[in-house]
């Protein structure tokens, strides 16, 4: 960015610096909004916008301490300007600071007070805070690890997908069945263990957020902790046999990580006769632009939003893995790690089966553009390019379950 900023005046450079600095905030991959930043330092470092641009930077960098100090003198040189109060509030809601949150959403929504945004993420600040009071001194939880999961016609791999997570360390399914007209619901009728599933038949369109945000807030204190994940995408732990074993290395942390391994049709044209996790060994490489996508598993009583399906807004700081704090943006992270847990994500499987995934379209309204995806969506994600058996450690014994 060139500008004679002595031929400007003071109110014109903040406005260009923030039309240069909006899009950037919210880029799923702030490498450039950090680049930016560094190089407009010497130039631009006494103006607002550039100020409101590096605290998104260090919140990014998870250095919420440093953010809060920048975010505060903003806001107490532009009291009039929600969106700083906005960026404080979920800054003191990464810090785990829930009673200075409420109050500076409450400021900012005295600014915006029909701000959607605001008024939701305030509203379930409060219903965290509620029912940490009416909960405080019960440790129990009913379940460990929970998964919550829309579902429509997904009759032919459910069950592999059911008894594959309750090998992997799953104690418990929410599920949320969008008008299947297949054997969706004989089949979950048929898993041995009933007891481990919640079952809501829903009409409409009901897609994933509206199922997630019905179970957070009619189980948020039955799980430790909840994995919001679709019926294409398997959970597992890399080393070990049950995800709560890495849970636990994680434990004060309110929100993990975990990354997408994208795996392709193996060449298969049709339904192959095997288990998808034995049919589907090959993936896209490492660098694979959808392997920087993650999905979450959250203490639910932790959650003030669901942002989408693959993220929340919780009240502390996501960590990874390896519990190295990280602020997830659009439902992605810079630097993805999978050295403990990994999603196997089967997006296209055979092309019969993408061919019907695809007329079956996405959990979003009738005549929404975006409903069915172009084939080009789907026939760039058929990537076999790395054989990996991580996952067939679960093989033998799913084997045996799914067809005794």
């Amino acid at each position: 960015m060139e500008l004679d900023i002595d031929a400007l005046p003071a109110n014109e450079i903040e406005r260009i610096l923030k039309e240069f600095f909006s899009d950037r905030i919210a880029n799923p991959n702030p490498d450039e909004l950090i680049r930016s930043v560094k190089e407009l330092e010497e130039q631009f470092g006494d103006f607002n916008e550039y100020q409101f641009a590096k605290a998104a930077v260090l919140v990014q960098s998870c250095d919420f301490v440093r953010a809060r100090e920048i975010l505060t003198r903003l806001a107490g040189e532009l009291p009039s300007d929600s969106r700083i109060l906005h960026r404080l509030a979920v800054t003191h809601l990464n810090m785990g600071a829930a009673q200075e949150a409420q109050d500076t959403y409450l400021a900012a929504l005295a600014l915006a007070p029909q701000s959607e945004n605001l008024r939701r993420e305030f509203a379930g600040l409060l219903r965290v805070m509620d029912a940490r009071k009416l909960h405080a001194g019960v440790r129990r939880k009913k379940h460990g690890l929970s998964v919550v999961c829309a579902i429509k016609n997904e009759a032919d791999d459910l069950l592999e997908w059911l008894h594959f997570h309750r090998l992997a360390g799953v104690d418990h399914f929410y599920l949320y069945d969008n008008e299947s007209t297949d054997a969706t619901r004989m089949i979950i009728e048929s898993f041995p263990w009933p007891e481990m599933i919640t079952y809501h038949y829903v009409e409409g369109d009901f897609g994933q957020i509206r199922a997630f945000q019905h179970a957070i807030d009619s189980y948020r204190n039955c799980s430790e902790w909840c994995a919001f994940i679709d019926a294409d995408e398997f959970l597992y732990p890399v080393d070990g046999n049950s995800i709560k074993d890495v849970l636990k290395e994680v434990s004060s942390a309110p929100a993990v990580a975990v990354h997408w391994l994208n795996f392709g049709s193996n060449g298969h044209e049709t339904r192959p006769q095997g288990l998808s996790i034995e049919s589907f060994t090959r993936r896209a490489p490492d660098e694979f632009p959808d392997h920087y996508v993650m999905k979450s598993i959250v203490r639910p009583d932790a959650i003030v939003a669901y942002l989408h399906p693959h993220q929340s807004l919780v009240l502390g700081c996501y960590v990874q893995e390896d519990g190295d704090p990280v602020f997830p943006i659009g439902g992605r992270c810079s630097v993805p790690k999978r050295r403990k847990l990994a999603i196997n994500h089967y997006y296209t499987k055979s092309r019969q089966q993408l061919l019907k995934k695809r007329e079956r379209g996405r959990p979003l309204g009738e005549g929404d553009p975006e409903r069915i995806r172009a084939m080009e969506f789907f026939t760039l994600r058929d990537r076999n390019d790395v054989e990996d058996l991580t996952i067939l450690k679960f093989l033998p014994e799913l084997k045996k379950l799914v067809h005794r």
